[in-house]
């Protein structure tokens, strides 16, 4: 049994991994086209660019995770090292200088966003790994991966909510509201992130189990690992949809809608509630259902509502806005508690088949498919944005064209909603269950 403060403590670091993510997710692309002038296209390219570097860093750091000897556990070391790679990351990205020359600009931000490509890897990669060896328990997985998602719903709230408060205070297009969030932004996920380290000193972990040497063939028997690989699908689907919308509603708001942004934070304030009220729910609901319907519930509902913006206009009324974010947000709950609490759940089934513990590999995989689908988001949107011929120098109430607006609903709705049918249609093909691996168990005593 996992005790409470362990569960707090290491549910905190996901406070500063959301922050990081989401605030990269919604603000990069918009501040890159918006700020720094760089095209759209181009600030999507960019993006994009940085995370075909995972290719090689997730799988080292998973596997090094995995074969490290140390009296702190196989993956605190990195939690440290990740922490403060992290932090200098988003303070840069957030504070870069604009040259005269926008190839200067691009290429310092590049660099800046290579630096948070790997300190996200170095953090996150142990960090997911860590729920697998801190308890053998099938529902006790989801659980704690509820504590998580708490933390989850304060990052995000943080990275979608309060910038766009200084947005209207200080100006969407004024390089001192992004400095700001780069310095408050790098300060709470430094805390978080040490806290996770330094609360979860007294927590179970393992051994690998055998001595293994080449890094990228460690990851031949997740081929043999059909739920691992369905799993893995649904959420590349989904996340190629989340990605998507998070780049483009700061656009879609500003330009389609055609209303501040402050009304990102009442969104935020409804999604934050909704996301802490409904994991408990979520993870009652799994116990009798089954953590699959349960995902595929959330699924569904997530469907509903980001079809939903296909209906909306100009002065959307806030009230409509807003049940949309109070069903994005119990949706998103169910998407991420059952999908991680499942991946824990294929890592187990590896671990029972095999001999071999390989938490690393598996969640270096995840977190590379998570960082390559959130930086397709960002280029598919500024391609769009740039063919439609997107002018960052309208005024903020003149309308875009007609393409343009095809261009903010392909984000918003078109690609989230096909992206999450088809998330649903591979779920529905999932069939580990807690039964198959309680008998792998007795098979093996």
């Amino acid at each position: 049994m996992i005790s409470q403060r362990i569960r707090v403590c290491w549910g905190t670091g996901a406070l500063g991994v959301a922050l990081l993510m989401n605030a990269i997710g919604v603000l990069a692309l918009f501040y890159m086209v918006n700020v720094l002038g760089i095209a759209p296209a181009l600030a999507g390219s960019l993006i994009f660019l940085t995370k075909l570097l995972d290719v090689i860093s997730d799988p080292v750091v998973g596997s090094w995770s995995d074969r490290i000897k140390s009296p702190r556990g196989r993956r605190r070391p990195f939690l440290l090292a990740g922490a403060f790679v992290s932090t200098c990351s988003f303070i840069l990205i957030f504070t870069t200088p604009i040259f005269a020359q926008q190839w200067l600009t691009a290429a310092y931000i590049f660099a800046a966003l290579a630096v948070y490509t790997f300190g996200y890897t170095l953090f996150n990669v142990p960090y997911m790994a860590m729920p697998a060896e801190m308890t053998e328990s099938y529902h006790e997985r989801s659980a704690i991966h509820g504590y998580r998602m708490v933390f989850i719903a304060s990052g995000i709230f943080l990275a979608t909510s309060v910038p766009p408060l200084l947005q209207e205070r200080l100006g969407p297009y004024n390089w001192i509201t992004y400095s700001i969030v780069g310095a408050g932004g790098g300060a709470i996920i430094l805390a978080s992130m040490l806290t996770t380290y330094f609360g979860t000193a007294g927590a179970r972990f393992t051994d690998a189990g055998v001595e293994r040497i080449n890094v990228f063939r460690q990851f031949s028997p997740i081929r043999r690992n059909p739920h691992f690989l369905l799993l893995i699908a649904v959420k590349a689907a989904q996340l190629v949809g989340i990605a998507a919308s998070q780049a483009t509603i700061l656009f879609f708001v500003q330009h389609y809608l055609q209303m501040p942004l402050a009304i990102l934070f009442w969104y935020g304030v409804v999604f934050t509630a909704m996301s802490i009220v409904g994991t408990p729910i979520l993870v009652a609901i799994s116990k009798r259902i089954g953590k699959r319907e349960t995902y595929f519930l959330a699924a569904l509902c997530y469907v509903i509502a980001v079809s939903s913006w296909m209906l909306a206009g100009p002065g959307e009324p806030l009230p409509a806005i807003l049940a949309r974010a109070a069903i994005i947000a119990i949706a998103g709950s169910g998407n991420i508690v059952m999908a991680m609490s499942m991946l824990t759940d294929t890592i187990e089934y590896d671990a029972r088949r095999t001999g071999i513990r390989r938490e690393g590999v598996y969640t270096a995989v995840y977190s590379f498919v998570e960082k390559f689908t959130f930086a397709l988001g960002p280029l598919i949107i500024g391609l769009a944005l740039q063919f439609a011929g997107f002018d960052r120098d309208l005024p903020d109430d003149a309308l875009q064209t007609p393409e343009v607006g095809g261009a903010l609903l392909l984000g918003m709705s078109y690609i989230p909603t096909a992206m999450g049918l088809t998330a649903m249609f591979i779920l529905s093909r999932y069939r580990l269950t807690r039964a198959q691996l309680e008998q792998m168990e007795h098979a093996k005593s």
